[in-house]
Order: structure tokens, then C-alpha cells, then sequence
């Protein structure tokens, strides 16, 4: 019974430790083999902590967009590349813990409880990376892919920069999307 108890415990920590979540789709119809160009849109909204961050962000964006085989072509690209990074302050979280004490007899209780506040001093920026791909020709969306993730207010610019390269090289995780050829199952019988 206590080895059941320790693997819910862990179970539960395992699951609470995801930080970042990852959100992919893309146009199944489409052909990402013939991309081979880039460029970007010019109203790309950043909204980093200063132009620093920016630049840095870009800069690393294109080096992992040249790692997935694409190479920047501002005259004749094959996908438009539309970028969206927006930084919030998180609200911290203030919570408290009850203390009570009671007691009754027979028919009679009595009791109360105090609320003990634990301020929470931790400032956290949340953070939210798109990136969508659209066709150069008809300007459809092809692909997109979206990550949000927290960071520490007090991070140092390389820890940033650790942490947006991490976050790009997330949004390209899936990137160029896998073929699946589904094929139907051919009923067997009358039942299935």
C-alpha cells in the first residue's frame, strides 16, 4: 500500500511540474518540402523588455530557422513569417492558511478560525511566442505554432536569452510537420 501512495505522490508532482505548454497546427494539404525562403512581415509585433531583447530574439530566430534548412529571401520567399511576442507582469498570488481551534458537548459547539495571509514577493512575467507561417503566393496560413511560459522578473539579460532561444527552438519542435498517412481499417466483420 505505501509504494501505491509514493507513486501517486510522484504521479502528482509529475504532472504539476509542466511549465510551458505547446500548441502546433498546420494545413495538412500543404507541401512544406518546396519551403526553402523566408521573410518576414514589417509589422511583426515584439513587445519584449527593451529593443536589445529584441534584436537578440530575431537574431536567434533566424539562426534556428536556418538550422531547419530555410534561408532568409527578401525578394522571393516561399512563406511570410508573422511574429508575435507580448510580455505581461503576473498579478502574484497572495494565499493564507486557516488555524481554527472548537470544541462543543452534547447539543452545544463552538469555534473559530484565523486566516493567516503568506505574501507571495516573487514577481513573474508571463510570456506568449507565436510564429505563423503564411504562403508567399496566396497568403494563406500554412502553419503555426505558439508557446506561453513564465520567467522571473529579475532575470539577467543572459538568462533571457537563454530563455527566449529555448522557447524558439519549442515553437520549431514540430517543425516541418510529419506525414501520417491514416489509412482506414477495413471492417472485418459485420460487427466492427
Amino acid at each position: 500500500m505505501k509504494s501505491h501512495g509514493l507513486f501517486f505522490i510522484f504521479l502528482i508532482m509529475l504532472v504539476s511540474c509542466q511549465t510551458n505548454n505547446l500548441s502546433v497546427d498546420y494545413d495538412s494539404g500543404y507541401n512544406f518540402s518546396k519551403v526553402k525562403k523566408y521573410n518576414y512581415y514589417a509589422d511583426n509585433k515584439i513587445k519584449l523588455n527593451n529593443k536589445i531583447d529584441s534584436a537578440n530574439f530575431i537574431k536567434n530566430l533566424d539562426a534556428v530557422l536556418h538550422s531547419k534548412g530555410l534561408i532568409k529571401d527578401v525578394d522571393n520567399p516561399d512563406v511570410f513569417v508573422a511574429v508575435e511576442v507580448y510580455n505581461e507582469l503576473a498579478q502574484p498570488t497572495n494565499s493564507s492558511v486557516n488555524v481554527g481551534i472548537g470544541g462543543g458537548s452534547g447539543w452545544f459547539g463552538l469555534g473559530t478560525n484565523v486566516d493567516i495571509p503568506i505574501k507571495n514577493n516573487k514577481r513573474i512575467v508571463d510570456y506568449s511566442f507565436k510564429i505563423d507561417f503564411d504562403d508567399a503566393i496566396t497568403k494563406n496560413l500554412v502553419w503555426t505554432s505558439k508557446v506561453v511560459d513564465s520567467k522571473s522578473y529579475n532575470s539577467s539579460p543572459a538568462e533571457r536569452a537563454s530563455f527566449y532561444n529555448s522557447s524558439i527552438n519549442l515553437l520549431f519542435k514540430k517543425y516541418p510537420p510529419k506525414k501520417t498517412n491514416k489509412i482506414k481499417p477495413s471492417k472485418r466483420n459485420y460487427y466492427n
